[in-house]
């Protein structure tokens, strides 16, 4: 099988040689099993016989089984599976969320299995109450996202643009080594607008790049929402009132970059506050939406309380509307082109990085604002103006920040004016 590299490897690598457990949470189907595969390549090559090296995945029955017993006699089911006793072990265990008490599991491991390297994926977080978390210090948690847009490029089998991407990037633009030429890019500019128009309407979970064609893709986000639904909503979190739960889903669906007014999403939905709250979390915390908070250093002059939603995935989020038009001819074009620059923004984030929204109590807003190793303000406009003036949201923003660089996001502008710049949003 022909496995693609994710970017999320090279932050796993330099832990794979360190005692902590590796924990590697993401929605389904977003690739976590073709990751652990990978990784078990490459600690063969590393470590060939010296090590043992199991996997277990949880949707077979009798793994579940076996590892839901007493994790005392985990060894000896090691032992049984084909593992050498004389031997450290890597144990990699895919989808740990079905598990009894997948916390007292991982827990007694880290306790009193020092000979045992953990290496598990998981479709919820631990913030969802199956999980508590008695591992602090002894473990390090990455989240394995939908392809972003260099990554499906590469899944579209273009390597070229993927490499050209990779060195023209917006970050570029805030490297003194690395400036991005115009004149370099202008060959790739339709055929990228292009294929970014695709990712967003149809998203980035890897089956649904990987489809021949247009039905192949609706198929396989239709087994994609279905499979979440009878998996992870039915199963985990035991939603009873599963009507009430896909209309939020698809109210929400509609919302995409406006702000979250639970008392609003109650009364359209039929439902209590406290079961769209509790719905709200299965949500974020099985990785299918993000709650984005605002920025503020002046609470009383800057703060909107409430935050925005976010889908991870457009194509997911298109599928709940049943809406898979081209940006030219959707009414919703704006928001879910936003909706895709967030999620560009937010899979690339930094160890220190947070991204944010900014609106004022007089309305006044910037759609994204990103600190940590950058402090970059972004605008997002599906169209520039002719002119490249600024919009005044980040007029407003400026005038407060100063420091921060100023990017409009459009479909296809690549410009600099006067300090502030215009990408595509293929470059983000």
């Amino acid at each position: 099988m022909k496995y693609f590299a994710r970017k999320l490897q090279k932050k796993i690598n330099p832990w794979l040689d360190k005692p902590d457990s590796i924990i590697i949470f993401g929605a389904r189907q977003v690739g976590k099993t073709s990751l652990l595969d990978i990784l078990e390549d490459d600690l063969r090559k590393k470590w060939g016989e010296s090590k043992n090296i199991l996997k277990f995945n949880l949707e077979d029955a009798d793994q579940l089984t076996a590892l839901n017993r007493d994790p005392r006699y985990f060894s000896e089911y090691l032992v049984f599976s084909g593992a050498d006793p004389l031997k450290d072990s890597v144990v990699m265990i895919d989808e740990v969320q079905y598990l009894d008490d997948p916390s007292h599991f991982l827990k007694y491991l880290a306790d009193f299995e020092p000979s045992i390297k953990l290496i598990v994926t998981g479709s919820t977080s631990f913030a969802i109450k199956k999980f508590k978390d008695g591992m602090t210090g002894r473990k390090k948690t990455f989240v394995l996202f939908p392809l972003d847009f260099q990554e499906f490029l590469l899944f579209k089998g273009n390597s070229q643009l993927s490499s050209v991407l990779e060195q023209s990037n917006f970050e570029n633009f805030w490297s003194k080594k690395n400036r991005v030429d115009p004149e370099r890019i202008k060959p790739f500019e339709e055929e990228m607008a292009l294929l970014f128009e695709e990712f967003v309407i149809f998203g980035g979970y890897p089956k649904v790049v990987l489809a021949g064609s247009r039905e192949e893709k609706l198929q396989e986000l239709r087994e994609l929402f279905e499979t979440y639904e009878l998996k992870d909503v039915n199963v985990l979190f035991d939603v009873a009132n599963m009507p009430a739960f896909r209309k939020l889903f698809k109210v929400l669906a509609a919302s995409i970059g406006s702000l979250l007014n639970v008392n609003e999403l109650s009364a359209t939905v039929g439902i209590g506050r406290d079961t769209v709250r509790r719905y709200l979390s299965i949500l974020e915390n099985s990785f299918i939406l993000h709650i984005l908070t605002p920025f503020h250093t002046n609470i009383r002059k800057e703060l909107s309380k409430m935050p925005k939603i976010f889908f991870l995935d457009t194509g997911l989020r298109n599928f709940a509307l049943r809406n898979f038009s081209g940006l030219s001819f959707r009414p919703d074009r704006g928001s879910l082109f936003e909706n895709a620059i967030f999620g560009e923004l937010h899979k690339n984030l930094g160890v220190i990085d947070q991204l944010f929204f900014w609106r004022t109590i007089s309305g006044t807003e910037v759609d994204f604002v990103l600190t940590g190793e950058r402090e970059l303000a972004f605008e997002v406009k599906l169209a520039a103006n002719t002119r490249l003036r600024q919009p005044p949201g980040l007029r407003a923003f400026s005038k407060i920040y100063p420091d921060f660089g100023k990017i409009v996001v459009t479909h296809d502008r690549f410009a600099i004016n006067k300090g502030l710049f215009f990408f595509p949003g293929w470059m983000i």
